[in-house]
């Protein structure tokens, strides 16, 4: 099945490639996509210090001008793994564009990257409740459920 999902070629010209700070705007109505509340303020020197940041990888798919989705990742070393482990922290498509092959190169950017870093895995977490996961998407790619609780204690209340 993961052949399947692979070989789903992109639309007519949409390019995957690294983003940009300039790419901010763009990206700030995607996270807004996934539910997230972003503050104006701090989001532009948030994403370019990110886009920036040795540790992290941000891809966009682009169509145009317009960024149609785009997929974070970090990367560093584990002790644990002895060695660099990947996590795909945040992945979205316009949700007008689902169903294209845009989250899928989006995927395979960043696990091409981790390979070419040596990572001895990559990881992601989401919620049972969105639709690529009720629809199986991480799975077809190869990814696997692992029994795992994720944890978080909140620095920083969220806003309403």
């Amino acid at each position: 099945m993961r052949e399947a999902v692979r070989v789903m070629a992109l639309p007519a010209g949409v390019n995957v490639r690294r983003a940009r700070p300039g790419d901010a705007s763009h990206v700030f109505a995607l996270v807004e996509q996934l539910g997230y509340t972003p503050d104006h303020r701090g989001f532009d020197e948030t994403f370019a210090q990110v886009v920036r940041h040795p540790e992290a990888a941000v891809y966009v798919a682009v169509e145009g001008l317009r960024v149609i989705g785009y997929c974070a990742m970090s990367q560093r070393p584990q002790i644990r793994l002895g060695g660099r482990a990947a996590c795909i922290d945040e992945l979205v498509v316009d949700e007008r564009r689902r169903g294209e092959g845009v989250g899928t190169a989006l995927l395979d950017a960043a696990i091409q990257y981790a390979r070419g870093l040596g990572c001895k895995r990559v990881d992601l977490s989401t919620s049972r409740q969105r639709q690529s996961y009720e629809r199986g998407f991480y799975l077809a790619h190869g990814f696997t459920e692992v029994d795992s609780a994720l944890l978080r204690f909140e620095l920083v209340k969220p806003r309403p």
